[in-house]
Formats: structure tokens, sequence, C-alpha cells
């Protein structure tokens, strides 16, 4: 079991920094909502309710931790902090398992024997009351006690975790045994932990079972089945449990993280966009000349710039001692059992090195802030690219699943699903279901999914070598038009520009053009489709002055068409390329320049 033995090591070394982030061994957390005070004689001095439960650290019993469910057992009351039903007369059994462990060990410290004081006096429901309280079983008490006008809240007291961890090493019942993990001779644990992650409830993620094992015959004792010591099974649990906490990618019950093995940190998001690792500072502006200079510069370099910033992030320094990496998805299918759905260690720089691919090859032209950038697309986009907005309670574990399969195309290099192109193309061809909540075209929502498929189908065809400048001998038939599209778009767009401009009505790009309403007959149909579109844009030619100029990128287009080409196959995603890039280059085109190149053209 690497993966545990990697959580141990992290464990380690992250306690010789700092022991605070973690928690103690025979602790773990808890949510609590009510705080009790005592004095140093366990005489109550008042009660608060916390309108949002606190997670705080308690002492635990291995029974307490791991398995409270069903008949009462001798030690599955927690040794100080407590639900109320173990505090009070409303279940005078638990009441006395609770009393029965705390007495144990409150000799270690007054404090504990204040708090033992109280309990065994019996008037914490009375106390609660009259605090405004109102008395249920399942609220979770913690105490806090006042000695010499100082009050120390025990759950951060220092001084009580000493006192529990040396009373469990006394009284450990635990028989010894070869650890399979750390390989050492230790007392070896009869439960693991659960509540690792606080979405799963309390899943546990390792499960001895035993007695399951011996009634077949695989093992002639139980502890042969598994046999991990107690300290090894805590380490690896808080350690796990932090970083789900700290780092984790969650969605539902699914928890995926990267971190550093050999010290506990966490590494960089893998599902992050470029943007978001700050990879590119250079944000353009959506002004012409920074859109040029932007496109040539990004578009020729890009390569390296994710690999610079990605390093400088990661500390090329580090990078030297060979770190190692381990990145980890865990779900849980039933509130009690958890798995690992997904687990891979390497070299820190190998980690860098398949997150700079997938920066460098799944990227496009993202807008955001007012800003144009190049980025690889969150994994959230890439998702709704897909599958669309969630629509239904299936749609988180459809997350899930494609979330896995993303650190498989991410972390492990294997190229994408092609049914994951088509889907995100065929939602794109679609633009009338992209809308508001007011059930008008959202324009804005339909671009951004274009230019996440964009980026998609520039990772798919790689080894064509897709650009993110505007490839004017292209020759690729869906490439091709696409940029016959983009013309036609705005072509209608600047011709209804200066009509609303004349009529001062201020309703540009809110309606689509003909060219979008025909997109999803287009990808299918395109050469029966673009004659629809041409007929569609006669009124245009005979108002607009630089009509020539867009029939002239029409021409040069069709010049680069092989003649077999023109017909009604349908189109695949890389028609979304030359749509995209083709309406960028538009945009860069100043409407004057075009008039005045018209003009001279005319006046010879």
């Amino acid at each position: 079991m690497s993966w545990f033995s990697n959580l141990v090591a992290a464990y380690d070394r992250m306690a010789l920094k700092d022991e605070s982030l973690l928690i103690p061994l025979n602790h773990w957390e808890q949510k609590s909502n009510v705080c009790i005070v005592l004095d140093s004689k366990g005489n109550f001095c008042g009660a608060s309710q916390d309108r949002k439960a606190v997670r705080i650290r308690i002492p635990v019993t291995e029974s307490s931790q791991h398995s409270r469910t069903g008949a009462v057992k001798i030690n599955d009351a927690h040794a100080l902090h407590e639900k109320l039903e173990y505090l009070s007369s409303l279940n005078d059994e638990k009441r006395l398992k609770y009393l029965s462990v705390l007495s144990a060990w409150c000799n270690y410290s007054p404090k504990l024997q204040s708090v033992f004081n109280y309990v065994s006096s019996g008037t914490i429901i009375e106390d609660l009351s009259r605090s405004g309280i109102k008395p249920d079983k399942d609220l979770f008490i913690r105490f806090s006690v006042i000695i010499l006008n100082d009050e120390t809240n025990l759950w951060e007291d220092p001084e009580i975790v000493v006192a529990w961890q040396r009373y469990c090493q006394i009284v450990s019942l635990h028989e010894e045994g070869l650890c399979q993990v750390t390989g050492e001779i230790a007392y070896l644990a009869d439960k693991h932990a659960k509540g690792i992650n606080w979405n799963a409830s309390g899943a546990k993620l390792l499960s001895r079972n035993s007695e399951n094992y011996v009634f077949k015959g695989r093992f002639i004792k139980e502890e042969e089945a598994n046999s991990i010591s107690v300290i090894a099974s805590h380490k690896a649990s808080a350690m796990l449990n932090y970083l789900i906490e700290n780092y984790s990618y969650k969605c539902d019950k699914q928890a995926i993280i990267a971190w550093t093995i050999d010290d506990g940190t966490a590494q960089i998001d893998p599902f992050a966009d470029s943007f978001s690792h700050g990879l590119y500072s250079m944000g353009v502006k959506t002004d012409s000349d920074k859109l040029i200079e932007a496109s040539g510069e990004l578009g020729v370099n890009f390569s390296k710039q994710p690999r610079e910033a990605l390093l400088g992030i990661g500390n090329a320094e580090k990078l030297k001692e060979r770190r190692r990496v381990a990145v980890m998805a865990v779900d849980a299918a039933t509130t009690g059992r958890m798995g690992i759905t997904f687990y891979q260690d390497m070299r820190e720089n190998e980690y860098l090195d398949r997150i700079i691919a997938w920066h460098a090859s799944c990227n496009w032209w993202l807008y955001y802030g007012g800003k144009h950038y190049v980025s690889a697309p969150g994994v959230d986009r890439i998702i709704a690219a897909v599958y669309g907005e969630q629509k239904s309670e299936n749609h988180e574990k459809i997350k899930k699943q494609a979330r896995e399969r993303l650190l498989h195309h991410i972390i492990c290099g294997q190229p994408l699903d092609y049914s994951w192109i088509a889907a995100a193309v065929a939602r794109a061809s679609q633009p009338y279901s992209f809308s508001k909540l007011d059930g008008r075209w959202d324009k804005n929502k339909w671009l951004a999914a274009i230019n996440v498929s964009c980026a998609m189908i520039k990772k798919y065809y790689v080894k064509e070598g897709f650009k993110l400048k505007l490839d004017k001998n292209c020759t690729d038939r869906s490439y091709l038009f696409g940029r016959l599209l983009a013309i036609a778009d705005r072509f209608e767009s600047y011709d209804r520009f200066l009509q609303e401009k004349k009529t001062e009505v201020a309703e540009t790009d809110k309606r689509p053009t003909n060219a979008v309403r025909y997109m999803p007959m287009f990808a299918s149909r395109p050469m029966r489709t673009w004659q629809i579109i041409i007929d569609h844009l006669h009124p245009c030619r005979l108002r607009l002055d630089s009509a020539d100029w867009y029939q002239w990128q029409i021409d040069e287009i069709m010049c680069l068409f092989h003649p077999e080409d023109l017909n009604d196959k349908a189109l695949d995603g890389k028609y979304l390329l030359g749509y995209s890039l083709q309406r960028m280059a538009l945009k860069s085109e100043n409407n004057e320049k075009i008039k005045e190149e018209i003009n001279h053209e005319h006046d010879k």
C-alpha cells in the first residue's frame, strides 16, 4: 500500500514543521455546538450555543472513534467532550460508560477532575435549560474550565492532549505485531478511522473485515488479514483528513488532492485553468493593436510560458531535491465505505511536466474580466462544455466521473475521448441552447462554450499543430467552412450595427445573425446551408460600403478549397477553430482602415 506509507511519511515530515496543523495521536475532529464553562471544583459557570457548529479536536478511544453504532460497548464513549446523551440522565447506561472512561484518567489534570465532578452531579440538563438552551440528546458538548481566573478551552489545551496520549500508552490492549506499512513491530489496530472526509459522513477508507478472511480460510489469525499499527493508521488518516479539508478539489463525496510526499505540502491544482495559476500575467485588452500583438506573441512562444511559470510556482530549486508528488481521488459509494478511485505518485518535475503539457496543448483564447487571455480551461468549464449545466440530481455523479477521467488525461497523458469532443461540438453548434434566466439568448455563454470546445479540439488534434493565430494557408475543409461562417456573421453584424447607429437604436448583437441561426444546419449540411446564408447577405451588400472587402475575404477562402471538398458532408470540430480564429482576426481590423483600403482600391 504505497499510498498508505506515503501518507504516513508526509505526516511525520509535516509534524516536524508544524504539528499543530495535524490531528494529534489518539484524537479526532468533531463538530460541537455547545460550550459549558466550569470552575476548578466543577461548578457550573455558564453555557453558550453556537449558531454554527465549530470543529474541535477531541480525545477518543478506538471504539468511540470507529464504531459507535448499535449496542453500547465498553469504551464507545469519548473521553472528555461528548454528546448530551452521554453526559446526562437521558441515557443512564451511556452516562456510566462516559464516567468510567473519564474517571480512569481524570487524575492526570485538575481540569479533568472538574469535568468529572460536574457530570457526576447530574445537573447538566437543568443548567442548559436555565441558559436558554433546549436539551437535545445530539447536542455535542465541549468544556472550558476557569482556574485562578484563567479560562482554558480544554479542546485546545496541549496539557490535556499529552495527558490523554500518556494514558493511552499505559492502558493499550492492542497486540503487537509486524506493521505492513512501516515494517516495524508495533501495536496493531483493530479498527481504522472514519470521518476522514466530512462530506462523506462516517465512510471508512480502510476496513479490516478480518473475520470474513479467517472464515474463508485465507488466514489463520485475524491480525494477518490487515496488520497495520495503531500509529500508522492514525497518521495516514489524519494526513489525508488534513489534505482533503484544506486542499482538495471536492464534488459531493468525492475529493481529489495532490501533495508532496516528502513534506505533505499541497501541490498546484491540476484542474485549474492557466489564468488561475497566474501563468500569464499579460491580460490582453480587446484593443486592436494589443490583440494583434498578443496573438503573435502567445501564438508563437506560448509553449515556453507555462513551463517557466509553473517551474516558478513549483520552485525550481526544490526540483533538484527529487521530491515526489502523489495525486489521489477518493469517493464514497455508501455512507460506510470510501474507496480510492485514482492514485499516481511520481517525481515532482515529472508531475509539473504533465501539467505543463496539458496547459500548453489544451488551450485557447478565453475572455474574462474585460480581457482576452490564452488559457487551458478549468475542469468545471470543460465538463459544462461537454455535459451542459446542472439540470438534475445525476449531474453531480456525472461531474465526479468526468473529473476522474480528466485525471487520466492530465496526469497520465491519455488522449481526450472523441465522444467528449463530439458532445462539446454538438452543444456549441446549438446557439439557442444557451439562454439567460429570462429565456433570452445568452451570446456570451455561447461564445465561452465555443472557446472551451476549441481548446479541447486543439488538444485532440494536437498532431495537426493548430495554432492560436488564424492560419490563412490551412486547407482543411472544416476549418475553411468555419472561416466562411465567421465572415458571414461579421458581415451581417457590421451592417446591423451601422443601421442601428443611423436609427439610434442600440440593439447591436442582442439578436443572432442568420449565420448563427443556421449554425446547427451548417454543421451538418455546410454547402447547402452556405447558399442560404449567402442569399440572406444580399441586402447587406447593397447597403454596406465595405461589402467588397468582405466579398474578397470570402473569395480568398473559397480559393483554398479542394473542389471535392465543396460538398454537404458533415463538418468535424475543426470548423469551430476556423470560426473562432477568423472571428478574432476580424475584430482586430479597424473599420475605418477597411473603408480606406476599399476607397483606395476604387481609385486605382
